[in-house]
């Protein structure tokens, strides 16, 4: 099927990543996309994308794409959507890809509650995917999962890999487990793709994020002075990757070149981080002394049961946080990326080098004290926005050319952070940084 006789359905589109996808979407091809949202009316939905492309693009962002981007209302946990007959047909009909990244990524939900947003929405998309292959138009269903479906498996979790035992940390490891144990049943019937993420931090170039959860929590506890020590080995692996390389790594391999059957982890992998090395980096940016790390044969009983003890008193504010990110500590995660990095360097696409990814990282986190410093990211926003339609009008330059829609062949997710980082030079003093 010609590119730009693609039509894709996006889920998930107002979350960090899922923005990022888009992004992509509207700059690697040349497909229409349709985001699946949930609203009270298609008006509504259209409403919350313009939002999103607004924060995207900028002023007049919808008439910057040029149509090539709508909204559907649509519940992932009512069956077909909640659509009436006549916009199930008619989505079936044009539907020639899906990515699924709507998804609940908290950590605290009950499993019940977990399973209703993460498995029974899958299966929502599920089925129409299986009605938009019944149409013999749909070439891939992908789904956005994420690497820590490995659980608390001890050794590196290979992309092949799913159901060896490993339990899991929480109710969100759990439930997009059981979605991938869903998929894996109907690889042969239908062309599915599951692309797993590990822990997604800011753009590699600026910095930006709209969400300061996981590795940015006890940054961030460490920044105010709260806790100045951690429970884990100075080489426990942390891996980080950015979100537009993991935005890329989805467009790449759900829509442009992956294969049926596959699943790719966008992860560091083998070059991730050691924490202690994250420690450093932290100290520098915040300017405060780095924090203690250390690791005993007791932690994995004993720091569980001592952090009841912090219910009470003036560390209950931040009691349930720990607890839900105390076992990333104590059962590290390591993976193999041996597909993803098969396909996606063949492209020219590379994760940045993690020291030049965490410095822009960290920057954004200090310059906006953690999302509190709201005037600081409205302006980095603005800026974020101008650099896009750059890019974006670019893209749409070549498309009218007649050339093919960049595929990895301008310019390497590594040759983009590299510049940027020889454009900053040394760190200069963050923005109007706020007391902690």
């Amino acid at each position: 099927m010609a590119d730009d006789q693609q039509c894709i359905v996006l889920t998930g589109v107002t979350g960090f990543l899922g923005r990022e996808v888009l992004f992509e979407l509207l700059t690697h091809t040349r497909a229409t996309v349709v985001c699946v949202s949930r609203a009270s009316s298609d008006d509504a939905a259209q409403q919350r994308l313009d939002q999103v492309l607004t924060r995207l693009l900028g002023a007049g962002a919808r008439e910057l794409v040029d149509g090539r981007v709508t909204a559907v209302a649509g519940d992932l946990t009512e069956p077909d959507l909640g659509l009436g007959a006549r916009a199930l047909r008619q989505l079936v009909a044009r539907t020639s890809h899906i990515v699924h990244g709507a998804a609940s990524v908290r950590f605290d939900l009950s499993l019940e509650e977990a399973r209703r947003i993460n498995l029974d929405g899958t299966l929502t998309m599920l089925e129409l995917a299986r009605r938009c292959f019944a149409e013999g138009r749909l070439e891939r269903f992908g789904y956005i999962s994420t690497a820590f479906v490995g659980g608390r498996y001890p050794e590196p979790f290979r992309e092949d890999d799913l159901d060896l035992d490993q339990g899991f940390r929480n109710t969100y490891e759990r439930s997009k487990f059981e979605a991938e144990l869903l998929l894996r049943t109907q690889m042969r019937r239908l062309p599915i793709t599951v692309v797993r993420p590990s822990i997604i931090v800011g753009h590699s170039q600026t910095g930006v994020t709209t969400g300061f959860n996981v590795i940015y929590w006890p940054l961030r506890m460490y920044a105010d002075r709260i806790f100045r020590w951690a429970p884990a080995s100075p080489r426990h692996p942390v891996d980080l990757v950015p979100v537009d390389y993991v935005a890329r790594g989805v467009v790449e391999a759900i829509v442009a070149g992956g294969e049926a059957g596959r699943t790719y982890t966008l992860a560091a992998g083998e070059h991730a981080q050691e924490a202690h090395q994250v420690a450093d980096m932290a100290a520098d940016v915040f300017e405060i002394s780095p924090p203690l790390l250390f690791s005993t044969p007791l932690d994995r009983w004993a720091l569980p049961l001592l952090s009841y003890g912090l219910f009470v008193g003036p560390w209950a504010r931040y009691a349930s946080a720990y607890r839900q990110y105390l076992p990333y500590f104590l059962h590290p995660s390591r993976f193999e990326t041996r597909n993803a990095s098969a396909l996606l360097a063949s492209r020219g696409i590379e994760p940045p080098a993690p020291t030049e990814l965490l410095q822009p990282v960290l920057e954004f986190a200090r310059a906006t004290n953690f999302g509190r410093n709201a005037a600081v990211i409205r302006r980095r926003e603005k800026r974020d926005a101008a650099r896009r339609r750059t890019a974006l009008a670019r893209a749409l330059r070549r498309q009218q050319r007649g050339g093919d829609a960049p595929a990895g062949a301008a310019t390497s997710q590594r040759e983009l952070t590299g510049r940027a980082g020889r454009a900053r030079g040394s760190r200069r003093p963050a923005e109007a940084m706020v007391a902690g």
